[in-house]
């Protein structure tokens, strides 16, 4: 049964998005060569050569990186699905505890998603439909959640219309 928008949850979009980016392999190094220079050594750990399905979104390499805007657009696409996870688990985290601990992941993967330009470039070029359909879903949840991602109306809408574009 294919779930629709209004019973989406945290848990399951993020087996959807696990799903998949399950096939995608890590970028080739010299995509993610710049990394230990703008993050650090243990960002560059977290992410060189590890594919995005096995990132450690919880390692303080990962959590103090955000890179997406400056990859290349392949490996961008790429960790666009581990940034993805970090941002369900930290607003299931905020929804069970009322406190957030990933504003700058989370703050990172909205602005991403925010651009047209990410998703012209990045997003529709690089990724499998399932991907693209998994972001379509995404959109409405962080739509949904608008008030605890702190997302004006238009934010959220704006971001429905860009996911919406495929």
């Amino acid at each position: 049964m294919t779930k629709t928008h209004s019973d989406m949850n945290s848990e399951s979009l993020a087996s959807a998005v696990r799903a998949a980016w399950s096939a995608i392999p890590a970028p080739p190094a010299k995509d993610m060569q710049y990394i230990e220079w703008s993050c650090g050594p243990d960002a560059a750990r977290a992410l060189v050569m590890v594919r995005p399905a096995d990132v450690d979104i919880h390692s303080a390499g990962f959590l103090g990186c955000t890179p997406l805007l400056d990859l290349p657009p392949n490996a961008a696409a790429a960790y666009l699905g581990a940034y993805l996870l970090s941002l369900l688990h930290g607003v299931d985290l905020q929804e069970q505890t009322g406190i957030f601990h990933d504003i700058v992941t989370r703050a990172h993967v909205l602005a991403c998603l925010a651009l047209e330009d990410f998703w012209r470039t990045v997003i529709r070029p690089h990724l499998s439909a399932e991907c693209r359909l998994t972001l379509v879903r995404l959109s409405y949840y962080v739509a949904a959640q608008r008030k605890l991602l702190a997302l004006s109306d238009e934010e959220a809408d704006r971001l429905i219309a860009l996911a919406a574009v495929d």
